[in-house]
């Protein structure tokens, strides 16, 4: 799965002149990450994966595109079945249970200042979560997110498409669980790449100096190299969703 044979470039296909396939230097078709034929896409969408790809390192391996990640992926999913678990999954989502610590949870608020204006009133933060499942936090009686921030999501992501569903999946997978609300912001073009990243890392508390604003050139270089694969990944469900 190492992209060792690139540069890649485009080929229009020969079922559709506004389609086409993804090849690499030696003119083969991409393969698919269980090694299966790269389908045809819209040109444009072909293009930026090809872009995406040239962008990595010499010998990465071609999922470190996350555009590969999504278009291989329905490459394979013949029949796409796509679901989010909002209701759940926001009951463990670090937006809503800042840091005890007085100072962090001030910078992780500030970190997620687009989504408190997205609920304006409706935002709240509550104690931790620690339980594995909603059973056992009614046995333990902890605080659940109000339903009105669940009924919110809930009909936000309604028109989500499968392409927008699986981009949720694969950035919770990345970021972790602790994240929901941002991700869907991010996938609905309301966040940034950059602030989805800043905000990861202040609710995740791995950021190296949890009480300063500021972020080490390691992690200046990490946010700008994962925002441009964000990016990537941010247009490419745009321009699928524009041709629904």
């Amino acid at each position: 799965m190492k992209s060792s044979y690139g540069p890649f470039a485009v080929k229009v296909s020969t079922l559709r002149s506004d389609y086409s396939v993804v090849v690499n230097a030696q003119g083969s078709v991409l393969k698919t990450h269980l090694q299966g034929e790269f389908a045809a896409w819209p040109s444009e969408v072909a293009q930026l994966l090809a872009n995406d790809l040239n962008a990595l390192p010499q010998h990465a391996d071609l999922r470190e595109s996350l555009v590969y990640c999504l278009l291989s992926t329905f490459c394979e999913e013949k029949q796409p079945q796509f679901e989010l678990f909002v209701e759940d999954d926001l009951q463990w989502d670090a937006a809503y249970r800042l840091s005890e610590d007085d100072e962090i949870a001030a910078l992780q608020y500030e970190s997620i200042a687009p989504l408190v204006r997205f609920l304006k009133d409706d935002w709240v933060t509550l104690p931790e979560n620690t339980c594995q499942n909603v059973d056992e936090m009614r046995e333990a009686d902890i605080d659940f997110v109000p339903g009105e921030i669940v009924n919110c999501f809930m009909d936000f992501t309604q028109g989500f498409n499968q392409y927008q569903k699986y981009a949720v999946e694969l950035l919770q997978s990345i970021f972790g669980g602790i994240h929901l609300s941002m991700i869907l912001l991010w996938v609905s073009r309301k966040v940034s790449s950059e602030d989805l990243m800043k905000s990861s890392l202040f609710l995740s508390c791995t950021k190296e100096d949890l009480e300063s604003r500021k972020f080490s050139k390691s992690e200046r270089d990490d946010i700008d190299s994962f925002s441009a694969k964000l990016d990537a990944l941010k247009q490419a469900l745009y321009l699928l969703k524009s041709r629904d």
